[in-house]
């Protein structure tokens, strides 16, 4: 009777085996939110990220994947709205059920998900900026960008450094626009310079030439752009206006530069520093094209994140060695995190000429 049970046994085992194909069930994939600006007048940004998130995905499951399971990563379209950022937040988290996530890119988008965040206790690394004020945990989310007012300082130093005094300098209303024209203004007046005019406006005004007419009639040594958004308009107004001095600005792409290259040659600014070879190559190996921004900051912060989950998938785990981690060695250079909560990466000083961006030096 019991050799009859064991051969019954024996032949349920080898049906189920036959059944699913002699294949050993896959485990479930850790799944990461990925929250990006895929349309809308930030959409080059999202899309840099996305390729970026995706070559590190890829890399990771090739590999093998973590612990033995592949990642999986779902993206949410914020459209560059806060409030699409907080609805593709709850989704991801209620409805998805990911371990993590990974942005928003937009300032404005990060701290309408903080309060949420904290809330929740999910871990969060987003590749950009929120101010300290606006963080009550220094370490979750994890910034993979540099800080916007160490950032906007450094450039003030090279300016005042040049034996430039008088500075008009010209601004937007944008949360991360405001941050950086405040930064440089402080800085320059701090180290002995004048702010003759500082000229605020909106984001998506339709023009910059009124602005752009007080600051030079106050004749400054030079114009400084704390402004992505007015960046065109501004540039051209200064040209239109007959303006031979010195501008600088901050992070200018190669859109900017493309779209005014009639009239910036010469006009200098501060970036993050140039990616990595081996990263330049395998994007552009992958995608016809090379890695803007914040390709490698992305990928970056995609990598930190799997080395917090190389140690386990639990959240309170992986937020405890957030709370640790302080550098990383990245594509986009050393990432250091300060005890005061702020973000350094490697900047440079970059110059337009005739609509190409040309490297300088480092500007640290």
């Amino acid at each position: 009777m019991k050799k009859l049970i064991w051969i019954v046994i024996i032949l349920v085992i080898v049906g189920a085996v036959w059944l699913s194909g002699g294949e050993k069930t896959e485990a479930e994939p850790i799944k990461i939110g990925a929250l990006l600006s895929l349309s809308g007048d930030a959409s080059a940004w999202g899309e840099n990220a996305q390729r970026a998130i995706q070559l590190a995905t890829e890399k990771v499951n090739e590999q093998g994947g973590i612990d033995g399971r592949k990642v999986e990563i779902i993206y949410e379209d914020t459209g560059g709205d806060p409030k699409r950022a907080v609805s593709g937040f709850q989704k991801l988290t209620s409805i998805d059920q990911v371990t993590a996530i990974i942005g928003p890119l937009n300032q404005t988008e990060d701290v309408a998900v903080m309060p949420l965040i904290k809330q929740i206790g999910i871990p969060t690394i987003v590749p950009g900026y929120v101010p300290l004020q606006n963080r009550a945990d220094l370490s979750n989310p994890l910034l993979v960008w540099m800080d916007a007012e160490v950032e906007a300082g450094r450039l003030a130093e090279h300016v005042f450094n040049q034996g430039t005094r008088t500075v008009g300098v010209i601004g937007t209303l944008d949360s991360w626009e405001s941050t950086v024209t405040k930064g440089f203004s402080e800085k320059f007046k701090s180290l002995g310079g004048t702010v003759t005019v500082e000229e605020i406006i909106q984001p998506q005004a339709a023009e910059a030439r009124s602005s752009v007419t007080k600051i030079l009639a106050t004749k400054p040594q030079a114009v400084y752009l704390g402004t992505y958004y007015q960046f065109i308009n501004s540039t051209k107004a200064l040209s239109d206006l007959g303006y031979k001095g010195k501008v600088f600005s901050i992070e200018v792409d190669n859109y900017l530069a493309g779209e005014t290259s009639g009239w910036t040659s010469g006009l200098q600014f501060i970036a993050p520093d140039y990616y990595q070879d081996v990263f330049v190559n395998m994007f552009e190996t992958r995608f016809g094209q090379a890695p803007g921004l914040p390709a490698g900051q992305a990928y970056d912060a995609t990598n930190v994140l799997f080395s917090f989950l190389d140690q386990g998938v639990n959240r309170e785990k992986i937020v405890e060695a957030m709370k640790k981690f302080n550098g990383y060695e990245g594509v986009s250079g050393k990432l250091q995190i300060a005890p005061d909560g702020r973000t350094s990466l490697p900047t440079a000083l970059f110059e337009l000429q005739d609509g190409k961006v040309i490297r300088l030096n480092t500007l640290n």
